[in-house]
C-alpha cells in the first residue's frame, strides 16, 4: 500500500483477539473449536524506515475519546460500519479516530499510530 506522499509502507504486525466465547469438543481425531466471533488483527502501519505513521486523510469517521488503545480497538472490532478499514489512537489526547475508508494520506505524528484491519 502506497500512500499519496510517494512513500513506502511496511507493516508491523499486531493481532487482538477481543470477544471470544470458545467451546471445544473432542472427537477421536481431532480437538474441534468454536467461537461467537472472528479474532480481530490490526496491522500496525509503518513507514519503510521503521517510523509509526498516522492516518491524516481523509478525516476519520468518527472520534471519541477512549482511554487506552485496546479499548479504541474493542471501539473499532464492534462497529464495522463506522471502522471498517482502520482506527487511529492518540496516546497523549486520549483520543480513539475510527475510518470508514482507507487513508489516502499517513504521515509521521507525535503520539499517533494507525492501525489497519487485517483481510
Amino acid at each position: 500500500m502506497r500512500p499519496a506522499t510517494g512513500v513506502q509502507l511496511s507493516v508491523g504486525w499486531l493481532s487482538i483477539q477481543l470477544v471470544s466465547v470458545v467451546t471445544s469438543v473432542m472427537t477421536t481425531s481431532s480437538l474441534m473449536t468454536t467461537s461467537t466471533c472472528d479474532v480481530v488483527k490490526f496491522n500496525w502501519v509503518k513507514s519503510e524506515n521503521g517510523d509509526v505513521l498516522c492516518a491524516t486523510a481523509p478525516s476519520p469517521t468518527v472520534s471519541v475519546s477512549m482511554q487506552t488503545r485496546k479499548d479504541c480497538s474493542y471501539e473499532c472490532a464492534h462497529n464495522s460500519v463506522t471502522c471498517a478499514v482502520g482506527f487511529n489512537y492518540k496516546h497523549d489526547e486520549t483520543l480513539c479516530e475510527l475510518f470508514a475508508n482507507t487513508p489516502t494520506t499517513l504521515q509521521v505524528q507525535h503520539s499517533c499510530i494507525y492501525y489497519a484491519v487485517c483481510t
